[in-house]
C-alpha cells in the first residue's frame, strides 16, 4: 500500500520548524493588525509553503493529501491564524487544474511568491461578454486577501438579463481569477477568533475576465490543465479545499496542550501547596483533552490516507468513504474545540488574561467550528450519506 511521501513531508516540516520562532514571535502582531505580518508571509512564501498543491511542472511540491493536512496542523500548532491562511492559500492551487494552461501558468506558476485568496460562494454576477465575462459583486471572508496577488470569486452567469442554467436546472456557477489590483478590499474583519487572518470583504465592479481565467464550478467540473497530471488533482476537491479545517483545529488544540503541559510544570494554584500537574482533577482533565485530540487526529489521518489509496488503486473514492471523510473532519473540528474548552478550564483563572495562549486558542478554535466546511450541519450531511441519502453539501461528491 502506498504511504505518505516521507522525504517531501520531512522537508516541509523541517521548514516549519525553522520558521516556528518567527511565526510565534509575530502572532500577537497579527492579532493586533488583523492580518499576518508581511515578514511571516514572505518567509512562508520563500519556503514554498503556499505552493504545496502547485504542480511540480509549475514549480510546486504537488503534495499528497495527508502531507498537506500534517503541515497545516504543524503551523496551526504555532498560531491558528497562520495555519488558517496556509490552509487557504496552500489549497487554492488545486483550482488551477480547472483553468486553461496559460491561465494556470500565469496565476500559479509565473511568480514563485504568488499567493491567492478568494470565496467560492456565488455572491457575484458574471455577464457574458466577447471573449470572457464582466464580473461584479461583493464577497465576505476572503482570508489572506491583503497579502495575495490574485483573488478568485464565484458568480452566477448571465446572458444579458437571463440567468444561465446548468444541465441539472440549477443556476450555472463559474469561478474567476482576477489580479489583486482590480479588486477592492473593504475592512470588515473585526472578530474574536482567527483575527490575524485578514478575512475582509472583497469587491469587484465590472471587471472584464478573459474566458481562460474562469472555469465551471460545480457538478460536471473536470480538470483540463495539462500541468496537472498527478492523481492528486483527481482526489476529492472538497477534501483538500475545505476539510483541512479539521487539521487547523487540531493544530490549535495541540498548541493548547503544549501550553497546558508547560504551565502545569510551574503553576501552583491558589490555595494549594503543590504544582498543578500534581492535582488529580487536572490530571484527569488533561488526559481527556489528549484523548480527544489524538483519537480525532488518528481517525482523520486514517480516512484521508484510505481515500487517497483507494483513488490510486481504483481511480475513484466510494460514496461511503466520502461520508466517513466528511464525518472525520467534522469530528476533528468539534473534538479539538472540546479539548481546548477542557484545557482553558483546567489552566485556571490565569487563562482569562489576553496574554494567555489559552485565551487565543479558545477564540481561534471556536471560530474554526463556524466555517461551513466542518460546521455542525456537516454531521447531518454525513449522516444522510451514511444512510444512503444525498448530502446537504454536494461538493463532497466531486
Amino acid at each position: 500500500m502506498p504511504g505518505v511521501d516521507a522525504p517531501q513531508l520531512d522537508r516541509l516540516l523541517s521548514a516549519v520548524h525553522i520558521l516556528s520562532p518567527l511565526i510565534r514571535g509575530h502572532a500577537d502582531e497579527a492579532e493586533r493588525n488583523r492580518r499576518l505580518s508581511p515578514i511571516v508571509v514572505g518567509a512562508l512564501a520563500e519556503a514554498g509553503i503556499f505552493r504545496m498543491y502547485t504542480p511540480r511542472a509549475l514549480g510546486g511540491f504537488e503534495v499528497e493529501p495527508l502531507t498537506f493536512y500534517r503541515v497545516v496542523e504543524a503551523i496551526a500548532r504555532l498560531d491558528g491564524s497562520t495555519g488558517w491562511c496556509v490552509f487557504i492559500a496552500g489549497g487554492n492551487p488545486l483550482l488551477g487544474a480547472y483553468l486553461a494552461d496559460e491561465a494556470s501558468a500565469e496565476v500559479f506558476g509565473r511568480d514563485p511568491r504568488g499567493i491567492t485568496a478568494g470565496v467560492v460562494h456565488p455572491y457575484g454576477t458574471a455577464v457574458v461578454s466577447d471573449g470572457g465575462y464582466r464580473v461584479s459583486g461583493r464577497w465576505s471572508y476572503a482570508s489572506g486577501c491583503q497579502h495575495s496577488t490574485w483573488i478568485f470569486c464565484c458568480c452566477n452567469v448571465f446572458d444579458g438579463d437571463r440567468m444561465r442554467l446548468a444541465e441539472n436546472g440549477e443556476p450555472e456557477v463559474r469561478l474567476f481569477f482576477i489580479p489583486i489590483g482590480q479588486v477592492g478590499i473593504v475592512d470588515t474583519w473585526e472578530v474574536s477568533g482567527l483575527a490575524g487572518t485578514g478575512s475582509h470583504d472583497v469587491v469587484i465592479e465590472q471587471v472584464f475576465v478573459p474566458a481562460p481565467y474562469s472555469c465551471l464550478f460545480g457538478p460536471g467540473m473536470r480538470p483540463r490543465c495539462t500541468y496537472y497530471q498527478s492523481p492528486v488533482y483527481r482526489y476529492i476537491l472538497y477534501a483538500s479545499f475545505a476539510l483541512p479545517i479539521g487539521a487547523v483545529a487540531l493544530g490549535i488544540a495541540q498548541g493548547a496542550l503544549d501550553a497546558c503541559f508547560d504551565l502545569a510544570q510551574s503553576k501552583i494554584p491558589g490555595g494549594r501547596a503543590t504544582l498543578l500537574r500534581e492535582q488529580p482533577m487536572f490530571q484527569v482533565r488533561f488526559a481527556e483533552a489528549v484523548a480527544l485530540v489524538r483519537s480525532a487526529r488518528a481517525w482523520l489521518h486514517a480516512v484521508v490516507q484510505h481515500t487517497w489509496e483507494s483513488l490510486l488503486a481504483t481511480g475513484e473514492v466510494s460514496f461511503e468513504a466520502r461520508a466517513e471523510l466528511l464525518l472525520a473532519a467534522a469530528n476533528a473540528t468539534r473534538s479539538a474545540a472540546s479539548a481546548v474548552d477542557i484545557l482553558y478550564t483546567a489552566a485556571g483563572a490565569s487563562a482569562n488574561y489576553r496574554r494567555s495562549p489559552f485565551q487565543r486558542a479558545l477564540r481561534d478554535v471556536h471560530a474554526a467550528t463556524q466555517h461551513l466546511g466542518t460546521a455542525p450541519q456537516q454531521f447531518e450531511s454525513a449522516g444522510r450519506m451514511l444512510v444512503g441519502l444525498q448530502p446537504l453539501q454536494p461538493l463532497i461528491l466531486f
